[in-house]
């Protein structure tokens, strides 16, 4: 009896196996068909009624002229417009971020999701399966490069100089794919590889120095040349291509719901304003406030060098390093404030200051040896970590602009990211920038969040120009007495002291010194 019980167990154990050794293959057909049947059709009856009494499911990438998702804020041009088409409705929105293409149609297909915005044309991937709206908006095709870096070493300047690369990245993702034979033949030929990554995360790579150029929607080039400063977007390859959003096509109802909306007249007039603030020009910065700016004489670099050169005594620091942060800063004015609570020559933040032991009533000679020996503890913060001492100086003074955590924050994504997180140059504020960018400040790496990275970028860069300039005038030039100095007379001998910066930063965009101040100490 035993014996028939064994048997009986090893049959039905067999067979088990059998079943699963055979059915392995079909379960895979059924995955296969399932995703057959996605693209060939919708798989539920869901639409504007359904979705009324329910959630506007929208199926989004991560890319700033499409969704961007920060602490309390989501903003993108085409989130912006289809949460206007939702308030028209009252309707709840969601967004639905999706990796690839290949998912958001299946998603949208089987009912979870209920439109597709990811900056698609009606004659791109998706033509096939979907029905598509009315155009929103025409983009053209541009190039983004890395900008010829003026700090860079001759030899090496020649071999990244914008716009040599006849083969470019393109997004999956792009309405541009197949568009080659369409390109402007005064460019020369260019060829498109296409590549699974998103539109963003192509022109990231682009930004860190891992690919060598990518072909993107030419509105980005004013959301992005604000926050990566070290990209070169343009120019406009071929004709623009017209953009539409995507529904399933038993979805009626809801297509003309958005197609009467998308050509009402006055949305036509607030989606051209709201489109603009997305592709209209570069963005600038506003100057930092000040109450009134002072003169000196041209026989010395300011009214304080006598202050600095005193503080730098004792300090492995150069008294010009001090006096071109102050520059930066506050244009040697006493009497500066900056939006973010900063105050003072050296523009140290309250908590700052009272680290360092300044009080907010004292003078010049509190505020300068403040700075300096707030410098000389970020100095040693990155002592061990970065030890070449220029690098160092470069860390130190991001810090000082941005704050340390911030500054550490990027040199985690620099060894994410395969660069080395020793060196600032080319390597480190490059990552720097990304933070600025919801979908790498709000990732686990980094501790510290939001930064605006680009006033970083351009500090260092205008303070290590100032500080070059300034060194080059003399090693140690006497200044004047402040008693002493006399006002100074009319005429050109007499102009305001002066920076030429122009051949310091990145060739094709012109950087005057920012005064912004502290940035987001």
């Amino acid at each position: 009896m035993r014996t028939d019980k064994a048997a009986l167990a090893g049959t039905l154990v067999f067979a088990s196996l059998l079943a699963l050794v055979v059915g392995w293959p079909l379960m895979g057909l059924d995955r296969a068909t399932s995703e057959d049947n996605a693209h060939s059709g919708p798989l539920v009856e869901r639409d504007l009624d359904a979705i009324a009494q329910d959630t506007l499911r929208v199926l989004v990438i991560h890319d700033p002229l499409t969704w961007e998702s920060r602490p309390g804020a989501e903003t993108g041009l085409e989130w912006e417009l289809l949460r206007r088409f939702g308030r028209a409705h009252a309707l709840h929105l969601r967004a639905i971020p999706v990796d690839d293409p290949d998912s958001m149609l299946m998603m949208l297909q089987r009912g979870e999701g209920d439109v597709m915005a990811g900056q698609l044309s009606p004659s791109g991937w998706a033509s096939p399966w979907v029905a598509f709206t009315k155009s929103y908006r025409s983009f053209a095709p541009i190039r983004a490069v890395l900008n010829v870096d003026r700090t860079m070493r001759p030899a090496v300047r020649e071999t990244h100089r914008p716009g040599s690369p006849d083969t470019l990245r393109v997004s999956r993702w792009s309405p541009f794919i197949g568009l080659e034979q369409t390109f402007d033949s005064s460019f020369g030929a260019i060829t498109l590889l296409v590549d699974p990554a998103l539109p963003e995360d192509l022109l990231v790579q682009v930004a860190v120095g891992s690919c060598p150029g990518a072909l993107v929607v030419d509105a980005i080039s004013s959301v992005e040349s604000r926050r990566m400063p070290q990209l070169h977007f343009g120019p406009r390859l071929a004709r623009s291509v017209p953009l539409a959003f995507a529904v399933r096509r038993n979805s009626p109802a809801l297509l003309a719901a958005m197609n009467d909306w998308l050509t009402d007249p006055d949305e036509v007039e607030a989606r051209d304003l709201i489109a603009s603030n997305y592709g209209d020009g570069r963005l600038t910065n506003g100057p930092m406030r000040s109450l009134h700016s002072l003169e000196f004489a041209a026989d010395s670099i300011s009214p304080f060098d006598t202050l600095f050169q005193a503080h730098t005594d004792s300090s492995n620091l150069d008294w010009q390093l001090l006096a071109a942060v102050c520059y930066k800063e506050s244009r040697f004015d006493t009497s500066a404030r900056s939006s973010a609570g900063a105050h003072g020559l050296m523009q140290l933040m309250p908590k700052t200051a009272a680290a360092m032991g300044v009080a907010p009533d004292q003078g010049a000679d509190a505020h300068i040896g403040g700075a300096r020996k707030y410098l000389d503890r970020l100095d040693s913060l990155f002592l061990k970590s970065v030890p070449n001492k220029d690098q160092r100086l470069r860390f130190a003074l991001a810090s000082y602009n941005a704050g340390p955590g911030h500054v550490q924050d990027a040199q985690r994504l620099a060894r994410l990211l395969g660069l080395d997180p020793r060196r600032w140059d080319g390597s480190v504020e490059r990552t720097l920038l990304l933070l600025a960018k919801p979908r790498w400040y709000t990732r686990s790496e980094v501790q510290h969040g939001y930064c605006r990275a680009h006033e970083t970028f351009w500090f260092v860069r205008d303070v290590i120009a100032a500080f070059g300039q300034y060194r080059d005038r003399a090693t140690r030039p006497t200044s004047t007495p402040l008693s002493q100095r006399t006002p100074p007379s009319s005429g050109p001998s007499s102009a305001r002291h002066h920076l030429d910066l122009s051949a310091t930063g990145y060739e094709p965009v012109p950087r005057a010194i920012d005064s912004t101040g502290s940035g987001s100490r």
